[in-house]
């Protein structure tokens, strides 16, 4: 019980209370609460370890921070109540009262409580909440410390295998195709946040996840392993996520609007945007109405981006660790539990009864493993079957999109729908038309900038510029576009993959033969 009230405080209520923090206000106070907040999903799981160590530090960093400021604020209020009268040492906007903006510090004096409810209390409720959450740490810490002197290490014996072990080991059969369809959601799932802060806003500094969103999906399709390195892509990326949102809520301050205009052709361009505007003569922030909800939903795609990526990286690292220190153990375990019959392991790590499991897998199943295998069924047909979706989609490019450069879809769905083996031709030209369709889908992000055709200066006007498939919508989001083109090339990716995988499945079997007449020569 206070193991779930702990983390239903640090990993719930503290998070809340952070983002509280930061989006109601802006000030130099609120951008380290915006660090502390990028900084929790870094921390790790609550375990003891790291509730010892990471969580309570963590903790009394927060405590102590949101506790001078609300001293600080004490302070200044005390101040100004005490020359009356109140505040009129302090004019709105002179420079001292600006500085002191940026701090957290204004003047109350003709405020409503809207606003004295959002420049004083998320201090309050972040303290509040840092000393509940330090006070459950501290009891679970002397809960662990009176656990570990109670308890006395019992030797563990492993008991011979009994009929109950049997069906364990037989239901653990499920996990590799249940682990397998874990794997492949968390990787679409991965594809799918990326993708979304990409196309949201098209920018040059979005422009690195549409990169990331690219280079996985072309990864992928290739039937590469995902691997370190992907991990340490995803960790790069989780960096640069966090970067990208502390860089565009310093934006929201005024001195960094003033060396950027908002809505100019550079703040466009890279993707920063105002959506707040600080006013010496107005003492409320102004929010920004008239923007499109590409420019509002950017954040906050980022933001889902950043946390899923550390939360995904963070699960990698520590089951990584896990796994190292369970594996010797697991090793002998296994080898005293299978030592009474070592051909029934041979059998079923053999190739045929691998193939026979694949096969015959749901006739001795419960509900839940026919639903594994059903769902390993639909994408094995949906795999097989991926070159007639690759020319539907060529088709319903051409159509969606009318102009010149798609023609060339048109006539190569036509061309492949009239050859006598249009499954082995499409798979032969899916390197082709998958990278044309990546070319395009880079062309159109870039024409997907928030900027108007005439400052570019092409040397055609806009209808020619649409018929050869260059369309620009002047300070329009492009998300739809990409999100189409986008999914038409999700089916070219998955052909492309069919191809590598019977290509390599055709090598292999070919290196199979010819060590097989190698080896029975060499008998002779």
């Amino acid at each position: 019980m206070a193991r779930t009230l702990l983390s239903v405080f640090i990993l719930f209520l503290l998070p809340i209370a952070l983002l509280i923090g930061t989006i109601f206000r802006y000030s130099i106070i609120s951008f380290i609460y915006a660090f502390l907040l990028l900084t929790l999903p870094w921390l790790g799981p609550l375990t003891e370890n790291h509730i010892r160590t990471r969580y309570r530090l963590f903790i009394f960093l927060i405590g102590f921070i949101s506790l001078l400021i609300v001293l600080a604020q004490i302070i200044f209020q005390s101040v100004l109540l005490a020359k009356k009268p109140y505040g009129h040492t302090l004019n709105d906007c002179s420079e001292i009262a600006q500085v002191l903006q940026y701090f957290g510090l204004e003047r109350l004096d003709n405020s409503n409580a809207k606003r004295i409810l959002r420049l004083i209390f998320p201090d309050i409720i972040i303290l509040a909440i840092s000393i509940i959450c330090f006070v459950l740490l501290r009891r679970q810490l002397i809960s662990i410390r009176s656990r570990e002197i109670d308890d006395h290490p019992t030797p563990t014996v492993i008991s011979p295998l009994t009929d109950s072990s049997i069906s364990t080991t037989n239901q653990m059969k499920l996990w590799p195709r249940l682990l397998s369809i874990i794997r492949r959601a968390r990787l679409f799932l991965q594809f799918v946040i990326v993708g979304f802060a990409a196309f949201v806003y098209p920018s040059i500094i979005n422009s690195i996840y549409f990169i990331f969103f690219l280079t996985l999906a072309f990864i992928w399709s290739l039937s590469v392993h995902f691997g370190k390195k992907y991990a340490l892509a995803r960790t790069l990326l989780s960096i640069y996520a966090g970067v990208h949102l502390l860089t565009f809520y310093l934006y929201q301050f005024g001195f960094f609007q003033d060396i950027l205009q908002p809505l100019s052709l550079w703040s466009n361009i890279t993707g920063l945007t105002a959506i707040v505007i600080n006013n010496c003569t107005n003492r409320e922030p102004y929010l920004e109405k008239k923007l499109i909800w590409t420019d509002y939903v950017n954040p906050c795609a980022v933001l889902i981006l950043y946390f899923y990526f550390a939360f995904e990286t963070n699960q990698t690292l520590f089951q990584r660790i896990r796994s190292n220190m369970t594996t010797t153990q697991s090793v002998e375990q296994e080898s005293l539990v299978h030592s009474g019959d070592g051909r029934d392991t041979f059998e079923r790590n053999s190739p045929v009864a691998r193939r026979r499991w694949s096969l015959e897998q749901p006739g001795d199943q419960t509900w839940f493993g026919r639903i594994i295998f059903v769902v390993f069924s639909a994408l094995r047909v949906l795999e097989r079957q991926s070159y007639l979706l690759s020319l539907m989609a060529m088709l319903a490019w051409s159509i969606t999109f009318h102009s010149l450069l798609t023609l060339v879809y048109l006539l190569w769905a036509c061309l492949l729908w009239v050859l006598p083996n249009s499954r082995q031709w499409c798979l032969r030209m899916s390197p082709l038309f998958t990278i044309y369709g990546g070319i395009l889908l880079i062309l159109q992000y870039l024409v997907g900038f928030k900027i108007s055709f005439n400052q570019l200066n092409f040397a055609y006007d806009r209808r020619t510029m649409e018929q050869i498939g260059i369309r620009m919508d002047d300070f329009q989001p492009a998300f739809i576009p990409l999100l189409l083109k986008s999914f038409y090339m999700m089916f070219f990716w998955l052909t492309l993959r069919q191809y590598i995988n019977e290509k390599r499945i055709a090598n292999n079997t070919r290196g199979t033969e010819r060590n097989n007449l190698f080896l029975y020569f060499y008998q002779l």
